[in-house]
């Protein structure tokens, strides 16, 4: 046989001399083959495994000693449509790799948003223990805390606003736009660098958004239940602080 066609497959030195030599003789048995080749028996039935996972060699185990033969034009057949399905099985993983990989690209450029829903029970600790992360994001990326605010969660956590500017840095501002309110007139000038703005007459100012650094929260405390909606994402956030940031010298 052409040994060139067994390299075309793959086959290095050893395995051809293996496969020529259960060729030569039709079948043969483990220890026979080893003395044939001159390979030790241990070694030489681990690389007879790989020829018959290969569809090049048959073991036959019901006869003692079990012994190999050449496979023939039915199992080469066999061995050509296995071959086929792991081809096919191994474009199809390759395919979703591929995608997986492109997403993954994907999202290092333009990130999935994260999502967080709090529902209203679980506000004020939520408030609280996101108050690190926030303020670290508004440090990379704005020293703005931007948003409009519906002036009933002011009413209902003025406590956290105090507890925020306790860990606020010195040269962080909030900007909001809200409702022409009570609550609003009252603490106005009581925390420093806290700026609100008027729209006009707006008196429908229903929920909160703020702008907080790559973070967007959005905030029902208008009517029970109350919900806190966070959204991770720069470029959501991005195009959010644009808005406030050429909104605001107009107003």
């Amino acid at each position: 046989m052409d040994d060139s066609l067994l390299q075309t497959l793959g086959l290095n030195e050893k395995e051809i001399r293996l496969y020529s030599a259960v060729l030569n003789v039709k079948q043969i048995t483990p220890a026979a083959l080893a003395k044939a080749v001159g390979i030790k028996r241990t070694t030489t039935y681990s690389m007879v495994r790989g020829l018959i996972e290969k569809g090049l060699l048959l073991e036959d185990n019901t006869r003692r000693p079990r012994v190999f033969r050449v496979a023939g034009r039915a199992e080469i057949n066999i061995a050509i449509n296995i071959e086929k399905r792991r081809s096919e099985e191994r474009q199809s993983i390759l395919a979703e790799l591929g995608e997986k990989a492109s997403q993954k690209v994907s999202e290092d450029t333009y990130p999935v948003p994260q999502i967080r829903f709090v529902e209203e029970e679980k506000i004020s600790q939520f408030l609280n223990q996101r108050i690190v992360d926030w303020n670290k994001s508004m440090d990379e990326i704005d020293s703005v805390f931007w948003g409009y605010q519906d002036p009933t969660f002011l009413e209902r956590y003025e406590s956290w606003i105090g507890k925020y500017w306790e860990y606020a840095p010195k040269h962080f501002e909030v900007k909001l736009l809200t409702n022409l309110a009570p609550s609003e007139k009252k603490v106005s000038g009581k925390y420093d660098r806290r700026y609100t703005k008027f729209w006009g007459e707006a008196t429908n100012f229903l929920s909160t958004t703020w702008v907080i650094g790559d973070y967007i929260v959005m905030i029902n405390t208008r009517q029970h239940p109350f919900y806190l909606v966070e959204i991770h994402n720069k470029l959501m956030a991005h195009d959010q602080r644009e808005v406030f940031k050429n909104l605001w010298p107009l107003i």
